[in-house]
């Protein structure tokens, strides 16, 4: 395959460096949105030998820069902030409409595990602490269905593992650093789909290798689905010491209020990942838990 050129957003977290990272190793040409150049971790994508291109999700006109004469536009949107979400569906028409004014061949968009499946969630309602949540990205997968653009393909990972590690995991799970114990809400028997979020490149990279194959398509991305005790036991393989998990107790749920990491653990536990995401893991050559432990510590 001839090598081709390739925008990428949010291009320093981890999802979109890892799009960077992968198509450059497979000889691609990419294009690096960042807000600003001149970070460290902008320069670090730069010494890879991505083109950075300076801008914004809210800036249509560096969009549309970015994406002048490439074969496929990678996005992904920001999460939520100390601010709240930000406004991903206002985000998501910007890169559309870019991707028309340049003629953008194909394009991907990441979204999460299940979108599209908000009704089945128990307790599904306007009260939902993550209705809104659900209701964008399903709308976002919608907006890119209905684009009209030649070729689409939607990627839908599972939980990060990067929620992990710092500085998330002070959030996700709380005094794991200290006790090495997953201190958590999900259901002992639950198997969750875990990726490292820079393996969404992977798959990217991938697929532009096939596009008869992948474009039109839908795919959840897992590398694993595990309990949380086995969860806790690949991590303690990659750390080389013991790693534990503990259950909140219904009073201690019920003191901590409303919480964005415990309603989405009760979710996760309650609408499973689906065998596809683990198929994904030998299609795509995905990170195992404790292979991402043992490399990243």
């Amino acid at each position: 395959m001839s090598p081709l050129k390739i925008f990428v957003t949010t291009a320093t977290g981890a999802q979109g460096g890892g799009v960077v990272r992968y198509c450059l190793r497979d000889g691609h040409t990419v294009y690096a949105l960042v807000r600003d150049p001149t970070t460290e971790a902008a320069k670090s994508l730069s010494d890879l030998g991505a083109h950075l291109i300076e801008g914004s999700l809210e800036d249509v006109e560096s969009l549309i820069k970015g994406m002048q004469n490439t074969d496929a536009a990678f996005l992904n949107l920001p999460s939520s902030g100390p601010e709240g979400m930000p406004p991903q569906v206002e985000y998501t028409e910007n890169f559309i409409k870019a991707a028309k004014a340049t003629l953008v061949p194909w394009v991907f968009c990441s979204t999460v595990v299940n979108a599209g499946k908000h009704e089945s969630i128990p307790g599904w309602g306007p009260d939902h602490l993550m209705y809104k949540y659900w209701l964008v990205k399903d709308a976002i997968e919608n907006l890119v269905r209905g684009s009209g653009l030649p070729r689409w393909t939607i990627l839908r990972p599972a939980v990060f593992l990067q929620n992990l590690k710092p500085p998330l995991v002070s959030y996700c799970f709380p005094g794991f650093e200290e006790r090495k114990v997953l201190k958590t809400a999900y259901d002992p028997k639950a198997k969750v789909g875990w990726i490292d979020g820079a393996d969404v490149g992977k798959a990217v990279a991938k697929a532009l290798s096939d596009p008869d194959k992948y474009a039109g398509k839908e795919i959840d991305l897992a590398a694993e689905n595990l309990t949380i005790g086995e969860l806790a036991e690949e991590i303690g393989k990659g750390l080389g010491e013991p790693v534990t998990f503990e259950s909140y107790t219904a009073d201690e749920i019920e003191k901590m209020g409303p919480s964005i990491p415990i309603t989405a653990q009760k979710w996760a536990s309650a609408v499973p990942t689906g065998g596809s995401a683990e198929t994904a893991a030998v299609e795509f050559g995905l990170t195992s838990v404790k292979e991402f432990f043992a490399r990243d510590g």
